[in-house]
């Protein structure tokens, strides 16, 4: 990947302001530590001195010049001092001259200052030192010059001036981290890029790559193949339906435009033109219904009506149902019969479940015999809900029941009636838009079809 498009994306732009932040932050923090490690050893370092001094003059004055040498001759850890008689003669100490400060009270106050490098001990100095130093005179006239070294101090605050220098080095890690992060995240933002890309182009079949790491972008991935998935799946429909309409709607649309040529064709009666209008308004009329159906299924397998859904009393509509189809059945000479248990409701479109089971309930009285019986079932348990129809018609053999779901597909023993081979598609679209599990099975004698609805469907009040 090119530098310049890596740093003119989102991701390096995020990284590097981060990585700007980042070190603005340390460089404070740096900074902080090196003057409060300045601060605490130079405080330190002057409190301990002017208590020493301190010390040295209470000697002096118990003692006398014999009792301040014996008090300085005692060891002391990182001792520097200059003891000087009233004409500057050295009565002692590890300093070999008195500093060159005019400014340098003699007032036991803790103070620093440049030492030279004449002034210092050879054997632990090498240049000169800014020292802290506390001097005083005494009453015979000697001045004492009291300083410590700074090892200590001199070591922490090199360690700060360390971390210092090592700015520029964190800034310049911290940015390539952020670059290599950012080069990471683009290398994965081209893979949905190129993706996506694949599938404007016309590959359907395309879907974002997974990795191993099972991060946000994978997350992200899954969805957009889900979206992907979904997508193929509406295509696919509305292929399926205009191969529909194309192969099945051709020929009734072929006999409707002949009829009507042949009846053009030479002058008829008053009669045979009605007749023929009449029998095209009912071939019009199937034909809006074909499509009306299709629609519908196209509809509900898209998923468009899950803003209607509410919690559907299905007791109460299947007794509506009931109601509605009874006299169609008692016209056929058929029972309809029922089981339904009270107060079961399921989420859904009361609409979209209507329709489904009256399809089945017509379908059920359409392919039962004369003295047959049709039976609506409704039972709700731990396990979910189950809604049924079954009569005791002839039935689907089990190796047709799968076919028999597709869009106008109709067996050989129902040509003679009436239909357009779509009721069981749209019955299979509500149960897959519902989560409910479609199931045809034999009834002893006759088909019994099913609706299994998961306790997930059932509303949380229930």
């Amino acid at each position: 990947m090119r530098l310049p498009r890596l740093l003119h994306s989102s991701a390096a732009r995020l990284a590097l302001r981060y990585a700007l932040l980042y070190a603005l932050v340390l460089g404070v923090a740096l900074a902080a530590l090196w003057v409060a490690t300045r601060w605490y050893a130079d405080s330190r370092l002057e409190a301990q001195l002017e208590r020493e001094l301190e010390s040295l003059s209470q000697a002096f004055e118990a003692g006398g010049s014999e009792g301040l040498r014996t008090a300085l001759a005692r060891p002391a850890e990182d001792r520097l001092y200059l003891l000087l008689s009233r004409s500057g003669e050295k009565l002692g100490g590890n300093l070999r001259a008195w500093p060159d400060d005019a400014e340098l009270a003699l007032d036991g106050e803790a103070q620093s200052t440049w030492v030279e490098e004449a002034a210092l001990p050879i054997e632990q100095f090498d240049e000169n030192a800014y020292l802290p130093v506390a001097a005083t005179a005494f009453a015979d006239g000697s001045r004492l010059l009291l300083s410590h070294r700074v090892q200590q101090a001199v070591v922490l605050q090199e360690i700060a001036g360390y971390l210092l220098e090592s700015l520029p080095v964190a800034l310049l890690l911290s940015l390539a981290l952020g670059l290599s992060l950012s080069r990471a995240m683009q290398q994965r933002m081209d893979a949905i890029g190129r993706t996506a890309g694949e599938i404007m182009a016309g590959d359907l079949s395309q879907r974002v790559p997974l990795s191993a790491r099972q991060d946000e972008f994978d997350a992200l991935a899954m969805r957009l193949n889900g979206m992907l998935d979904r997508i193929q799946q509406l295509i696919k429909g509305l292929h399926e339906v205009t191969d529909n309409i194309a192969h099945d709607l051709r020929s009734p649309l072929t006999r409707l435009r002949n009829r009507l040529e042949v009846t053009l064709l030479e002058p008829r009666a008053e009669a045979e033109y009605r007749q023929v209008i009449q029998q095209g308004i009912e071939d019009a009329a199937s034909l809006i219904q074909t499509f009306n159906a299709l629609l519908g299924v196209a509809q509900t397998e898209a998923g468009n009506h899950r803003g209607e859904w509410t919690a559907v009393d299905l007791s109460a509509l299947l007794h509506d149902l009931a109601d509605l189809y009874t006299p169609a059945a008692e016209d056929r000479q058929l029972r309809l019969e029922l089981a339904l248990q009270d107060g079961v409701s399921v989420v859904g479109s009361r609409d979209l479940l209507a329709q489904a089971v009256g399809n089945l309930l017509e379908n059920a009285i359409k392919y039962t015999p004369e003295q047959g019986c049709i039976r609506l079932q409704l039972r709700a348990d731990a396990d979910g809900v189950e809604l049924a129809v079954s009569d005791s018609g002839a039935g689907i053999p089990a190796a047709e029941r799968e076919h028999v779901l597709e869009r106008f597909v109709r067996l050989e023993n129902s040509r003679h009636t009436a239909g357009n081979g779509l009721g069981l598609s749209l019955v299979r679209a509500v149960a897959k838009l519902h989560q409910a599990e479609l199931r045809l099975g034999d009834a002893h004698p006759g088909l019994r079809v099913s609706l299994h609805f998961p306790p997930g469907a059932l509303p949380k009040a229930v």
